[in-house]
């Protein structure tokens, strides 16, 4: 059964589809992300990826099917998965809430996870930890984890993206990095970087409506 959270983030989302992946093309951070990700399976072969909050497809799940690993990308808008099942045909999408998976899916069963904005909208910073926490399980010990956010420390905060209003809750960045330490996994690296998404450009929204964002990357692995 799908989260009762599911509709409200759903409905953000559903006019947004492709024009997402238009407005945050070229993100410096993600793109480092995926590179390091893929550097790191190498020695592994083919491996069981899953990037949670997918989206259209691309470029993460595109970048690590057309790697030769077997990849799964859930996401809770059709309006974005539809996109992704043409843009990315040698990877498998679902429809499904991230609480749902994560509670879900077998103990260490990935070999890679990864997760860009999907543990913001409609959560609350003790979902963050849960999620946080299902992710460190069912990853497989030496397994990869890239986390991204906004690093803004509140608990289901009202604010407007886009044009659009959402429900939001984070963690600062150092409470990011201390609770991943705590469920085991040895940070790699992480960054806070600014990047204003081309929302106009995508017809989104109008461009006074864009921010500049403040994000968080942290690229981890399960000791």
């Amino acid at each position: 059964m799908r989260s009762v959270e599911v509709p409200a983030v759903e409905d953000g989302y559903k006019d947004i589809g492709v024009a997402y992946e238009i407005a945050f093309r070229g993100l410096p951070a993600q793109e480092a992300s995926i590179r390091w990700v893929v550097e790191e399976l190498k020695a592994k072969g083919r491996s069981k990826i899953v990037d949670i909050g997918c989206g259209t497809g691309r470029p993460v799940c595109e970048a690590f099917a057309n790697a030769g690993h077997t990849v799964l990308g859930i996401d809770i808008s059709e309006a974005m998965l539809a996109p992704a099942r043409t843009n990315v045909p040698n990877a498998t999408f679902e429809l499904m809430d991230r609480k749902e998976f994560l509670h879900t899916a077998e103990t260490a069963s990935y070999d890679a996870i990864t997760s860009y904005f999907s543990f913001i909208s409609c959560i609350t910073q003790d979902g963050i930890r849960d999620l946080l926490k299902e992710v460190a399980r069912v990853l497989k010990p030496g397994g990869v984890f890239v986390y991204s956010t906004e690093p803004v420390d509140g608990n289901n905060v009202s604010s407007m993206w886009m044009g659009k209003p959402f429900t939001v809750s984070g963690l600062s960045a150092d409470s990011t990095v201390a609770t991943m330490q705590k469920l085991g996994f040895e940070i790699v690296h992480h960054e806070v970087s600014t990047f204003k998404p081309k929302g106009g450009e995508a017809g989104i929204c109008r461009e006074e409506d864009v921010r500049e964002e403040i994000h968080l990357f942290v690229h981890a692995k399960k000791k």
